[in-house]
């Protein structure tokens, strides 16, 4: 009766065990270098693939901001990176981020 009592809780030790081990934490974000002098930032209008230029002040040489996706390829292939920022203006989809021009950022 003893070796079924130990039988039994060695997998609930076990699992205990794994409970209480630490979490990883996640690989840092990649990020983007903004190396032109100014640069301004873009937002995609859904279901296009044209770029609008946002009413935001330009992205200065030396800012970094989180990269999300990208590069995206539109039809006359230019390339951007989806930033970290929201969007803010109005009429955007929740969640929208600005995009920046691949010429004048890069990822790190």
């Amino acid at each position: 009766m003893v070796i079924e009592k130990r039988t039994f809780l060695a997998p609930l030790a076990a699992a205990a065990l794994l409970a209480a081990a630490p979490v990883p934490s996640p690989a840092p974000a990649a990020t983007l270098s903004v190396v032109c002098r100014q640069t301004p930032l873009y937002v995609f209008l859904t279901g296009t693939d044209r770029p609008v230029r946002a009413r935001t002040p330009d992205a200065t040489q030396g800012q970094r901001f989180g990269l999300v996706s990208g590069p995206r390829t539109t039809l006359q292939s230019f390339q951007f990176y989806e930033t970290d920022i929201i969007v803010v203006e109005p009429g955007y989809a929740p969640n929208a981020h600005y995009w920046i021009s691949r010429d004048c950022a890069i990822p790190t």
